[in-house]
C-alpha cells in the first residue's frame, strides 16, 4: 500500500514522518534512514535501513583506474559482507578516487585492523578508514 503525504519543513529543515507511516514501515526512534537526493530531478528518497549496531562506514582511497572498484568490492563479496551504500568520487583523474561504503562490520573473527590490511592487499586500497555508525 502506498501512502502519499505533503510534509512541511520546520525552520531547522526537519520533517516529521507521520505516525501511521512510521508504524507501517516499522520505523522507531532508533531507526536509521538513508536519504538520497537527486539535484537534477529535484527528488528526495528516504529509505529505512536494516543497519544494526555493528554497522560501519568504510572510506577507502584507491587508484582511479579500470577495475579498481571491482577489486575493492570483491573483498567484501568473498567474505559475505552485503553493503547497503556505495559512492565513489574521483579525487585526481587517472590517479586516485575515494570510495565510501556502508555495511556491516566484518565477522567478529576478523579484527578491523586485519580487515584494513586485507583491503590493501587483496583490494589494492591505498588507505582505509573504518568509522562505526551510532
Amino acid at each position: 500500500m502506498k501512502e502519499v503525504r505533503i510534509l512541511t519543513l520546520d525552520n531547522r529543515g526537519r520533517i516529521v514522518i507521520p505516525k501511521l507511516i512510521r508504524k507501517s514501515l516499522g520505523i522507531t526512534s532508533r531507526s536509521q534512514l538513508m536519504m538520497v537526493a537527486d539535484s537534477e530531478t529535484k527528488e528526495i528518497k528516504i529509505v529505512p535501513m536494516g543497519l544494526g549496531s555493528e554497522s560501519v562506514k568504510y572510506k577507502i582511497l584507491m587508484k582511479d583506474q579500470v577495475g579498481a572498484l571491482a577489486k575493492i568490492l570483491s573483498v567484501f563479496g568473498t567474505r559475505g559482507i552485503s553493503l547497503v551504500y556505495e559512492e565513489t568520487i574521483v579525487v585526481a583523474k587517472d590517479e586516485t578516487a575515494i570510495c565510501t561504503l556502508i555495511g556491516p562490520s566484518p565477522s567478529p573473527e576478523i579484527d578491523l585492523e586485519i580487515f584494513k590490511q586485507i583491503l590493501k592487499d587483496e583490494g589494492e586500497a591505498l588507505e582505509v578508514e573504518i568509522i562505526p555508525l551510532e
